[in-house]
């Protein structure tokens, strides 16, 4: 389980949020439908097709960075957005990532698209465990 906060008060020409959850794949799960609702309104976005990707990093935190920009990247070639993932983490000598990503394809007839967002930011990023718990903080660029 996850729940998200929109820091609105944060920053003023960016989109912040911060996640807390129970499990590291709920953390990027809670990141991803986080950083989307800068863009929609997650829950009026109907899935309709699926886009499947991998990710690998040295760091956790550079794991979740390059998720997060991972669906930017995809949401601007196919152009898309997304509204839930089923996410996979295995450790060995790095961090991998498994994702399928559920979501449509953009429809300015469909839905009302809030603003588009053009990157993650590394200023306040943060990822880390607290007491059996996952949390993390995350601006992007819009």
């Amino acid at each position: 389980m996850y729940k998200y906060n929109i820091l609105t008060e944060e920053v003023k020409s960016d989109f912040a949020f911060e996640v807390a959850a129970d499990t590291l794949t709920e953390l990027f799960r809670g990141a991803g439908i986080a950083m989307m609702e800068a863009m929609i309104n997650v829950k009026e976005l109907k899935a309709e097709k699926v886009w499947e990707f991998k990710v690998e990093s040295d760091t956790l935190e550079l794991l979740l960075f390059d998720f997060l920009g991972e669906l930017v990247f995809v949401k601007d070639v196919d152009a898309v957005l997304f509204n839930d993932y089923e996410i996979k983490i295995e450790e060995e000598n790095t961090f991998k990532l498994s994702c399928k990503a559920f979501g449509s394809d953009i429809d300015y007839d469909k839905y009302e698209i809030l603003t588009d967002v053009k990157a993650v930011t590394m200023h306040k990023f943060v990822i880390e465990e607290k007491n059996n718990n996952w949390y993390c903080h995350v601006i992007v660029d819009l």
